[in-house]
């Protein structure tokens, strides 16, 4: 009981910042530049002293850029940009990249795509000219397509068996049935044998265009420098593209219940999400604040007992005598015009009625009155989050993203400020607006029988993968 207590005493001692108080270090920003070349494509580079170099394409489409049919294609493509060119084969695109000592990665989002090279700041130029090489003299070819359905097709078998991400993913099928954004971002795994190299070359021409571009250098990147490398690698992209790209429409969400079944779990995995602000609305801020207060269930035995003994987290005092949950989650997915909040639960089917008792509890305890100590600590720690994001990749992917929704840098200092406004009053009235007697999408993943027996659900609500 004596660590207790001094654990107890250590969380006092922290540092109490007031309204609209940030931390010292988070007063000051990097030199940021910001250039649109000729052919649209959007230069952003911060800089610091340093040996690296980090440079992230970002295209602005991902899974919501595509249908029922072609859902699975940007994925596709990322793979495919790793296949080869006109100037190498896939060999010697990894050899070049590893003889300057280079580290290539990609992913798909729903909303954009990224390929990025970290290496030595001297390195810069080689850093263009493969991502441009890929992106832009890739061969697609046919041997490769087929190649690759099979490498894809058990990617997503595989992925399967995160359960978490698997049921953000099924999650958005539900809140946003028949729109693009409940498509999965690696794609409908039907679709892996009837996507076509003609769908995959539709794409790249519908949005790999100038002006949909943002390249962000993070590190020790000149500014002037980058901006002469990528006019003189990405020249051969036009600002627009030549086929009609219509943007995609608003997503409506859906208070309903949404299924699926899975043979990997006894358990049933739960998503219970309200719809919530998008990334420029003011209330963004509050729910990331929100996310905090939340937390996530503690992995270790330690971390509970920790969490037990202080007054720091009362939803995780909460999960604690409801040991039926065996894992929860605060999840805040923002886009560009919706949102998802809420929680993610793991629990025997025949107990969910406790995921429901718990996430209505904790945000009715928010509405009445935010605990000053909480607020406090979900603050310190978005305050220590914002310190720690230093790597190349961190600051790179902000950027984007800040450019993506905003149309401008958004620096640490202004985001410190704005989460230093919130108060406990403002904060219980978000949640008042966004989480207390509106709309909620109801997730359920793994195995269903019993909750389709017990609550009468119907096939008809039931998905497959």
């Amino acid at each position: 009981m004596q660590m207790f207590k001094l654990l107890r005493q250590s969380f006092s001692v922290l540092k109490q910042f007031k309204t609209n108080e940030i931390p010292v270090n988070l007063e000051v920003d990097r030199a940021f530049s910001d250039t649109t070349l000729t052919n649209g494509i959007r230069v952003c580079t911060e800089y610091w002293q340093s040996n690296l170099s980090h440079v992230t394409i970002y295209i602005k489409c991902g899974s919501r850029n595509e249908t029922e049919e072609t859902s699975g294609t940007a994925h596709f493509l990322e793979h495919l940009h790793f296949k080869g060119t006109s100037k190498r084969d896939r060999t010697k695109l990894e050899t070049d990249v590893e003889n300057f000592g280079g580290q290539l990665n990609a992913y798909t989002s729903r909303e954009n795509t990224s390929y990025s090279i970290s290496a030595t700041s001297d390195k810069l130029e080689n850093s263009v000219e493969i991502l441009a090489d890929m992106l832009t003299n890739s061969k697609y070819a046919k041997s490769d397509v087929e190649n690759e359905r099979r490498t894809i097709h058990r990617e997503l078998f595989e992925t399967r068996k995160m359960q978490f991400e698997t049921t953000i993913e099924v999650s958005h099928r539900g809140a946003y049935k028949d729109h693009q954004m409940s498509l999965p971002i690696l794609g409908k795994i039907q679709n892996m044998y009837s996507i076509s190299r003609d769908m995959i070359v539709d794409y790249h021409k519908a949005n790999y265009f100038g002006s949909n571009l943002i390249i962000v250098g993070a590190g020790d990147v000149n500014h002037e420098q980058l901006c002469e490398h990528v006019d003189k690698y990405f020249a051969k992209l036009p600002a627009f593209s030549s086929t009609q790209r219509q943007a995609p429409p608003k997503p409506i969400f859906k208070d309903e219940v949404f299924l699926m079944e899975s043979e990997l779990t006894e358990d049933v995995n739960v998503g219970i999400f309200h719809e919530a602000p998008e990334w420029t609305d003011p209330g963004y801020y509050d729910f990331l604040i929100l996310q905090r207060l939340l937390g996530d269930q503690p992995e270790n035995p330690m971390e509970a007992i920790i969490f037990e003994q202080s007054q720091l987290n009362s939803f995780q005092k909460l999960i604690i005598k409801n040991p039926e949950i065996t894992a929860q989650k605060g999840v805040y997915t923002p886009y560009h015009d919706t949102a998802l909040f809420g929680n993610y639960f793991v629990c025997k089917p025949e107990q969910i009625d406790t995921c429901f008792r718990v996430q209505k509890q904790i945000f009715q305890q928010y509405a009445d009155k935010i605990q000053p100590e909480e607020l406090q600590r979900a603050k310190r720690r978005l305050f220590i989050e914002l310190c720690l994001h230093e790597t190349g990749n961190d600051i790179s992917q902000a950027i984007a993203n800040q450019i993506l929704y905003f149309n401008r840098r958004v620096y640490r200092q202004e985001i410190a400020h704005n989460l230093a406004r919130v108060s406990e009053q403002s904060l219980s009235e978000t949640v008042k607006k966004y989480l207390i007697n509106t709309p909620m999408s109801v997730t359920f993943w793994g195995n269903i029988k019993p909750i389709m027996k017990k609550y009468g659900y119907s096939k008809d609500q039931v998905g497959t993968h």
